[in-house]
């Protein structure tokens, strides 16, 4: 393969040495303290989710403009944030102005 080539144009062949990958939560701390500058200005979208209503597929399709949908959760209930789809953070919905807004009760929710 590299026999046509003089030995002073051939690649040089040596050991690399590789760092042993640490594990763990403090590791994987520190590559994000790293590296969080790198994508500090990545913009995400996250959900609110308010909770959810169980009906049936004829109360659905019986559903008319200025209708109510009971949903599975008190209005004194934490609302969810989600990131993807995975728990983020849990807050309290609140009014800001003409618009919803949500207060962070809780960073890092369990589920």
């Amino acid at each position: 393969m590299h026999e046509d080539k003089p030995a002073s144009e051939r690649p040089t062949v040596r050991p690399v040495q590789l760092e042993e990958l640490q594990t763990g939560k403090e590791s994987v701390r520190n590559l994000l303290d790293a590296n969080m500058e790198l994508v500090h200005d990545v913009k995400v979208r996250l959900t609110v989710s308010l909770g959810g209503a169980q009906i049936s597929i004829g109360e659905l399709f019986a559903l008319k403009e200025d209708g109510l949908l009971k949903r599975d959760k008190a209005t004194s209930d934490p609302v969810d944030i989600l990131l993807d789809g995975r728990l983020v953070a849990r807050g309290d919905l609140m009014a800001s102005g003409d618009h919803f807004a949500v207060r962070i009760t809780e960073v890092g929710g369990k589920g």
